[in-house]
């Protein structure tokens, strides 16, 4: 995959990320959905957020270009990370703060 790469290269030299960083292909969805586009977030239709994440999924290697996403066929995606996406730990209200979180 072309976005492995040792820790200290540069983000912009280990090629496209987003397959990395998005641990499902419904988060991609949901970010269009909500924040896409600038200043008018929530205007695009369904039809036109499907295809703008099939598009994203697409040039990052995830789907090949043929792929046709909808309600059905998005959660099927499986994302090059896979299991591989940092588990959260166990956390409950009124908790202590993970040790060194944030600093």
């Amino acid at each position: 995959m072309k976005g492995k790469a040792e820790p200290n290269v540069d983000t912009w030299e280990r090629g496209r990320i987003l397959p990395i960083r998005s641990p499902f292909a419904t988060t991609v969805w949901d970010y269009i959905n909500r924040a896409m586009p600038l200043n008018r977030e929530g205007t695009l239709t369904a039809d036109e957020v499907y295809a703008l994440t099939a598009f994203l999924l697409y040039i990052n290697d995830v789907i090949p270009e043929d792929e046709i996403l909808d309600a059905q066929s998005l959660p099927k995606v499986k994302m090059p990370i896979g299991d591989g996406f940092a588990s959260l730990p166990e956390w409950k209200p009124r908790t202590r703060r993970l040790q060194g979180y944030p600093y």
